[in-house]
């Protein structure tokens, strides 16, 4: 379900559009990959892949199907769910957007989700300008 790629900005030369740039205080996973805190940019490489570059050209990838909300936000958000001191990538909405893009629940995630008290998942969001996916 998932597949996270590593590598370096220099090694991909696929066709993406560029989603948003958002700054991610804290560090987080995406699919099985480790991402440090930093500067990102989003892209969305298919319907079905989201690419993050973060700092030191870290890029990660996961795959993402369709999510829906009732209202559209008027900036971009992207939420993590949070366990304890870990933090998973969940979704990415784009601004003027009630279709957004949601990421499958890794093993990684389960696992920690099995461990903790599942009473301690909260989510946290972080806002960045976008314009809207066409």
């Amino acid at each position: 379900m998932i597949g996270t790629l590593a590598s370096t900005q220099s090694a991909s030369a696929e066709n993406s559009e560029a989603l948003a740039t958002v700054n991610i205080p804290f560090a987080f996973q995406m699919g099985d990959q480790k991402m440090p805190a930093g500067m990102y940019q989003i892209d969305l490489v298919s319907n079905h892949v989201v690419r993050l570059y973060g700092p030191d050209h870290v890029l990660g990838s996961v795959a993402v199907h369709s999510a829906s909300k009732l209202l559209a936000s008027d900036r971009g958000i992207i939420v993590f769910d949070r366990f304890g001191q870990n933090y998973f990538l969940r979704q990415i909405w784009t601004a003027g957007d009630k279709d957004g893009l949601e990421s499958w629940q890794t093993r990684v995630e389960k696992n920690v989700l099995q461990a903790s008290d599942r009473k301690s998942r909260s989510t946290t969001q972080l806002a960045f300008n976008s314009t809207p996916r066409q």
